[in-house]
């Protein structure tokens, strides 16, 4: 009971630092508790979503649950790539978990998401919430890891949104075909990108020269949280990387759709949001209709 108490406290906490659960804690914290009662006798939920968006939530899910009681994780990220994108972008969505970018992106702005996504359990699990939405025209899924080289890597399967390239000792891992993203996409170049490979950034960055290099790709938000040192990386490599080929670091902010340099890459938060051609990106924002979350417009 004292554990259960703590962990509603931490999450009551949390409630009230998020943009659309502030001053809502208390709805939020229901949510929150009547998932984790309902979920024990059920194996899965369906939940309504932004607008006509639905996505599968089980127990242990953390990609995709978070949702529930927050209505947008991962909120800066996400609310940013909303308005940016529209039904004539592509989104390149590295590491995509179950879904919950490129279901945003496609679901939400009708753009065309490219969904990576390693570990095939997962990856059926990203399926079956494609299928859920009637994405399959707009979503195309890959059951693929990336790297620097075209290949075969193992991966772990049991770290769930964690999961990561491993050695063959891993007693729960799995053998999956790797390539680079300059021969996943070819010519068909993102507008924006997000990744979150886990640590392994830098290589699937060297992977990605052409993409990179070609200046229709204007985003890059990309998780940094020193997870590149199990493979002797650090996060100033990869920052240094991106940084190199002209992306900046910035803080949006979704209420008055502006934009705050930052020094170095976001070390308060995992994920940064790299910027190249500001001025095209502020008008971008600027455009977009508002979206209602949880009755907030944003």
């Amino acid at each position: 009971m004292k554990k259960i108490k703590q962990r509603l406290k931490q999450r009551y906490k949390q409630f009230q630092k998020h943009p659309i659960t502030k001053g809502n804690e208390l709805t939020a914290l229901m949510r929150y508790m009547f998932f984790h009662f309902m979920i024990r006798t059920r194996k899965k939920m369906i939940y309504s979503w932004i607008g006509d968006l639905k996505f599968i939530a089980k127990k242990g899910e953390a990609g995709i649950v978070g949702n529930i009681y927050y209505g947008l994780f991962e909120f800066e990220e996400s609310i940013f790539l909303i308005h940016l994108l529209n039904n004539q972008d592509t989104f390149l969505d590295i590491g995509a978990n179950v879904g919950h970018y490129s279901l945003l992106m496609s679901g939400l702005k009708q753009a065309k998401s490219i969904a990576i996504e390693p570990v095939p359990k997962t990856y059926s699990l990203l399926k079956q919430q494609i299928e859920l939405n009637n994405l399959n025209h707009l979503i195309d899924a890959k059951n693929v890891g990336v790297s620097n080289t075209n290949g075969e890597l193992y991966f772990s399967t049991d770290r769930g949104t964690m999961d990561r390239i491993v050695n063959s000792s891993y007693s729960s891992s799995v053998v999956v075909k790797v390539q680079t993203l300059d021969s996943l996409v070819c010519n068909n170049i993102p507008l924006a990108i997000k990744m979150d490979v886990e640590g392994y950034e830098k290589y699937a960055l060297q992977g990605a020269k052409n993409i990179l290099n070609n200046k229709d790709l204007k985003v890059i938000v990309l998780e940094l949280n020193n997870s590149g040192k199990r493979y002797n990386i650090s996060d100033e490599e990869v920052y240094q990387i991106v940084y190199d080929y002209g992306f900046r670091p910035f803080i949006y902010n979704p209420k008055e759709r502006t934009f705050n340099r930052l020094p170095t890459y976001n070390k308060d938060t995992f994920n940064t949001i790299f910027i190249r051609d500001l001025d095209f990106i502020k008008n971008r924002v600027r455009m977009s209709k508002k979206i209602n979350i949880k009755n907030k417009n944003y």
